[in-house]
């Protein structure tokens, strides 16, 4: 189900933001949600989750994505992201390259994203 929240894995806070199964505005709504959960911890220590499983992608999801990669940059610890798969991998590519983040990695699974940055 599509949303915003905090999930706690082996002591470790993680902003899961699910988007999966979401259309462009649903996507929008999501990544709003989860702007004051992670822009109002330090800098540098904010753990979080994508999830863009079956989500359609075009131009719009993809800008909303590198602009919101951008924004928060500063704040954020690593980002694993599920999901991404066919077109979605080049768009995950541009998203790196826009937003210069090196601390965003690809995991096949919830389970595995959350064991990740769990030991981070």
């Amino acid at each position: 189900m599509a949303g915003c929240s905090i999930t706690e894995y082996k002591n470790k806070k993680i902003v899961h933001m699910d988007i999966s199964n979401s259309d462009y505005d649903t996507c929008l709504k999501t990544l709003k949600e989860a702007e004051p959960l992670i822009r109002t911890q330090p800098e540098g220590t904010v753990l979080t989750i994508l999830d863009v499983t079956n989500s359609p992608f075009n131009r719009d999801t993809a800008k909303a994505l590198k602009e919101f990669a951008t924004a928060n940059k500063p704040y954020i610890k690593m980002t694993a992201v599920i999901g991404v798969d066919g077109m979605k991998g080049i768009i995950f590519d541009s998203v790196l390259l826009f937003s210069r983040r090196k601390n965003i990695v690809t995991k096949n699974n919830i389970h595995e994203a959350m064991a990740f940055l769990a030991d981070i």
